[in-house]
């Protein structure tokens, strides 16, 4: 089975159904408690600031028990039985992994996703109930490709209550207390140019 010709015929998919499309396909999936979901090739605004955004952390967490990963390793969401690909995310200690897949992680501290004006609703609605679900998770990251704006969503401690916290000026710097490193605003928008609006 090939992604040209994979067709939705069916509704519900069982979790060993989506790695066999999985290991066929040459785009993202991912696996929403019985929902196959292919997600849109990104722009190259959008790959720069993936590539930014992990570089930056990267840099950040020199010397710190935490670790970095791009979008290719794969998140399992046990409470919402669902596999997403987060767009960067950082998990401290051990990495702890899925029963049905070695290469899928349980356990990330914060991730983060890479938004557009067709994925926001997404990214800020169902996306972020399933991250929800994850009991490490203590921070969400969501960044901008439209303009430079970065929100950052912290979990309170013992409580599924998140606050919120906008980032709107390049000169900013961010601060992800759950693994008490700083960013520069300025880094992860290096490269990106916005459309100039005419009013």
């Amino acid at each position: 089975m090939t992604v040209n010709n994979f067709t939705d015929t069916k509704k519900h998919y069982s979790v060993k159904e989506y790695f066999a499309i999985l290991k066929d396909s040459d785009l993202r999936v991912e696996y929403l408690n019985g929902e196959i979901r292919f997600m849109a090739g990104g722009t190259h605004k959008h790959s720069l600031l993936c590539n930014n955004a992990g570089s930056a952390l990267n840099q950040a967490l020199k010397g710190k028990p935490c670790v970095s990963y791009n979008s290719d390793l794969q998140v399992f969401i046990e409470k919402r039985s669902s596999y997403v690909m987060p767009d960067a995310s950082v998990i401290c200690g051990k990495p702890e992994v899925s029963e049905n897949d070695k290469n899928s992680i349980t356990n990330p501290t914060v991730v983060v996703e890479v938004t557009s004006k067709s994925s926001k609703s997404y990214d800020y609605g169902e996306k972020f109930h399933l991250y929800r679900g994850i009991e490490s998770l203590k921070q969400y990251v969501v960044i901008s490709q439209e303009k430079p704006e970065v929100i950052i969503h912290t979990k309170k401690e013992g409580i599924d209550i998140w606050q919120f916290k906008t980032y709107e000026n390049l000169e900013d710097t961010i601060y992800l207390e759950s693994i008490d490193v700083s960013v520069l605003m300025s880094d992860l928008y290096e490269n990106i140019t916005f459309e100039e609006i005419v009013i």
